[in-house]
């Protein structure tokens, strides 16, 4: 079992520095849940992301062995796969639910399907099923005192995909042909698709940039509200961390005055440090 986590920790080390950044923060139990979490999450994104551009064949195959995984993490069976018995034992260990990951699912399977958005509705339904659900795992493992503050989990969830999105407008666009801007944003300030290939964002997509910004900063602070309603010291600090690493993104974006297309905003090591101490004292 010490290697399973040990294989977790190599995983989110590698692949996520804010989150490995914030997981410090956490008593060791809650650590090694929260690195098999992202460890099965990353598993799922990778999975799917071989699919792009193949036969809807091969998606659909790939979904169907992702389930098939969570039927042997929620079985008896042994397992000889180290993030599914990292997981196993995370699921028993705090009382996870199936549901959110089998979301997850979903929702990750979205990106290669999906090229628009339709509406704001739209976008936070695709923002909870690959992020929402990630941040109901995590309060889980962390404990909450109330059943209700696991919307303001979600919430951060979501903040943190609008945020991503946000970010990644134009790699999005030229990249993979994805637009994850509501089309009826879009339509409303006349922009076009292609407009999203620029290298300098018109006054309407700042606009846009501007609308989302406002989507996520009420989830953040929503989320804030949630805070206090964690169980774990460890876990408080945590998700503040989180929280402050990653609107510092859209302090960024303000600076820029919400240009989107002018490459990727990008938080220094030492900015992100600066904002996460700030948040956490202000907790």
């Amino acid at each position: 079992m010490a290697r399973a986590y040990e294989a977790c920790r190599t995983v989110t080390r590698e692949n996520a520095r804010s989150f490995y950044l914030a997981s410090h923060a956490l008593d060791p139990t809650r650590r090694r849940s929260a690195y098999a979490i992202y460890a099965f999450c990353r598993r799922v994104d990778d999975a799917i992301d071989e699919a792009e551009g193949a036969p809807r064949e091969e998606l659909e195959s790939r979904v169907i062995a992702l389930r098939a995984q969570l039927d042997d993490v929620c079985g008896f069976a042994p397992l000889d796969d180290a993030v599914l018995l990292a997981l196993r034992d995370t699921m028993r260990r705090h009382g996870i639910a199936r549901e959110p990951l089998d979301e997850l699912i979903d929702g990750v399977a979205l990106d290669v399907t999906l090229t628009k958005v339709a509406d704001e509705a739209e976008l936070l339904r695709y923002c909870y099923l690959v992020a929402g659900t990630v941040g109901l795992l995590m309060a889980t493992v962390f404990g909450v005192d109330d059943r209700e503050a696991l919307g303001p989990a979600v919430d951060l969830g979501v903040a943190m995909q609008l945020t991503n999105i946000l970010r990644d407008v134009r790699e999005d666009y030229v990249q993979r042909g994805r637009v994850y801007l509501p089309q009826t944003m879009l339509d409303r300030y006349e922009i076009s698709r292609e407009s999203l290939g620029e290298v300098t964002a018109s006054p309407a997509l700042r606009a846009i940039a501007r609308e989302v910004a406002r989507m996520a900063e009420a989830r953040y602070v929503s989320a804030d509200a949630g805070v206090p309603h964690i169980t774990s010291r460890t876990g408080r600090v945590a998700t503040t961390m989180m929280r402050g690493s990653y609107s510092e993104i859209l302090e960024v974006l303000r600076e820029r005055d919400f240009d989107l297309l002018a490459g990727r905003a990008v938080v220094s090591t030492q900015r992100k440090l600066s904002a996460i101490a700030r948040t956490v004292w202000a907790r």
